[in-house]
């Protein structure tokens, strides 16, 4: 969790803005908030599937559209419950769309890295069996 919510981030890149009211009155980094709001390059963070096929994604991973590096991943590996990579990542919203699919490079391998809309946990284990 420190990689993805850390000084250089804030609440709303971190996923947060559930929790902020802005029509509560005043609060320290009100002014802040708003002021992002209003810009045109706001990044999200978002949940990637990533299906390889030997080494996981771990952290600072370049994620690329049509070449262009665009976002980093900030933590990732192994879902063993859900049997593919997971992974956190930084994005424009431009790229942060349920089903956005972009390229990573994993010690070397392109892989495909999609954006999903929910935590792929499997909660009734139905994929775990052995």
């Amino acid at each position: 969790m420190y990689r993805d919510m850390n000084p250089e981030l804030n609440a709303l890149e971190s996923g947060l803005e559930r929790f902020i009211r802005l029509d509560k009155g005043d609060f320290v980094g009100r002014d802040a908030v708003l002021k992002y709001k209003e810009r045109n390059d706001q990044r999200r963070s978002v949940t990637l599937r990533i299906d390889t096929d030997g080494a996981s994604t771990f952290a600072n991973e370049g994620l690329y559209s049509d070449g262009k590096l665009v976002g980093r991943i900030t933590s990732g590996g192994y879902g063993y419950a859900v049997g593919h990579d997971v992974a956190l990542a930084l994005l424009p919203e431009r790229f942060a769309r349920p089903g956005t699919k972009l390229d990573v490079a994993i010690l070397g391998d392109w892989k495909v890295a999609e954006v999903i809309a929910d935590s792929p946990y499997d909660p009734t284990s139905a994929r775990a069996r052995m």
